[in-house]
């Protein structure tokens, strides 16, 4: 019943209707007390976005196409503040409405709504009382959306900061080891090999026969030793413009197979290969290989006798790599977080130097290495990204 009407049936003064009309709050009356008719203000009328003097209901034949929320939760018809007073006979006081139009616009309001008597004491409509608080609340929550955004800003350069303290330290440590490489290379390599020349000389005499375990024993310590020295010089090697050329992935590393097949099986353990032609990339084949090599031997020292290292070639739209899975007991999560610093091992007598290879290539190759790791084994998969490893790019 538009508000015309409902004067009219109703005789009520017309300094009242002005009041209604021209108050500063938003005023709406229940007609009726099944609330099938509520007639507003110019106030409240603006708000609920109907012309002003308008009938806005949702208990009418045909209600509004708007959802109405309160904390989140959208209110049928007899939920509505104003059909809530009719039918409990209560009051309802500084409740907050979010009004949603189908548009996207949005109104939040608070209301306070009493139930009207007539002189028996029966309802017979509600009158409502309402204030647009839409601005205050849209900029608390924008100014909440605001801490938010910043506090996640500041934990990212708090992140941030922490990865490059750790990329400074390794950066430390990988000049320590050049500095130290540089400085044992020569003076260190050059006695080994005379030391292992003369054992071999040694080892032709039939005087010394029966102490040749002894020697092939020293033998082979030296050559650890040399490997070792081998890997310092690898990781003081900063060459960021390494000879690249466009290789295939599949006979790059064949030619390391063998090779990784006889540690396999002198160890009493396997090594599958899951072939897969793939896309050629721009890359240095022997430090691909060295990787290839270190990762394999990481997971056969980590996988028990009988177990399988699986390497598996992989493709996408986006990457191109490889995966090496080992059937050992999992990483800890404290050393998965330090995995590519050097000296960091497990191992009684590693050195900690292979995975810092390792990390090291796949940084010059603006690759990636990733870790799956858990009770059954650990997996290191090394991706390069196509878009980093045509011709053009590089």
């Amino acid at each position: 019943m538009p508000k015309l009407e409902f004067a009219r049936a109703n005789p009520i003064p017309e300094a009242y209707w002005f009041l209604f009309d021209h108050s500063p709050g938003g005023i709406s009356i229940a007609t009726d007390p099944l609330c099938s008719t509520i007639i507003h203000n110019k106030k409240a009328s603006r708000m609920l976005r109907i012309h002003a003097g308008g009938a806005f209901s949702h208990s009418s034949k045909e209600p509004p196409k708007v959802k109405v929320y309160k904390d989140g939760v959208e209110l049928s018809a007899a939920e509505m503040p104003i059909q809530r007073s009719a039918r409990l006979r209560d009051e309802v006081q500084n409740e907050v409405l979010e009004f949603v139009w189908e548009d996207g616009h949005k109104s939040i309001s608070v209301w306070n709504t009493t139930p009207i008597y007539d002189e028996s004491g029966v309802v017979r409509g509600v009158l409502a009382t309402s204030e647009d608080i839409s601005h205050y609340v849209l900029k608390e929550r924008e100014a909440r959306l605001d801490k938010e955004h910043l506090e996640r800003v500041v934990r990212e350069k708090i992140e941030e900061h922490a990865r490059l303290r750790n990329e400074v330290e390794r950066l430390d440590r990988l000049s320590l080891v050049a500095q130290m490489a540089a400085s044992i290379s020569h003076e260190v390599r050059n006695p080994i090999t005379t030391v292992r020349g003369f054992l071999q000389l040694i080892m032709q005499r039939k005087s010394f026969f029966n102490y040749q375990k002894y020697y092939d024993l020293i033998i082979n310590e030296l050559d650890r030793a040399n490997e070792i020295i081998g890997n310092f010089l690898s990781l003081s090697k900063n060459n960021n413009s390494m000879d690249r050329e466009e290789q295939d992935l599949l006979a790059t590393f064949h030619a390391v197979l063998p090779l990784l097949e006889a540690d396999a099986l002198m160890m009493g353990k396997k090594m599958v290969f899951m072939e897969k032609q793939v896309s050629k990339l721009w890359m240095n084949t022997k430090e691909i290989q060295q990787v290839l090599i270190n990762l394999v031997r990481n997971g056969l020292e980590a996988s028990p006798t009988g177990a399988c290292v699986t390497v598996e070639l992989f493709e996408d739209h986006r990457r191109v790599g490889f995966s090496v899975k080992d059937e050992g007991s999992g990483i800890p999560v404290s050393i998965v977080e330090q995995l590519g610093t050097p000296f960091l091992t497990t191992k009684a007598s590693g050195t900690g130097l292979g995975l810092s290879i390792c990390y090291d290539i796949a940084r010059r190759h603006q690759a990636d290495i990733n870790v799956e790791t858990d009770s059954r084994g650990s997996t290191f998969i090394f991706t390069f990204h196509k878009e980093q490893h045509h011709p053009e790019l590089t």
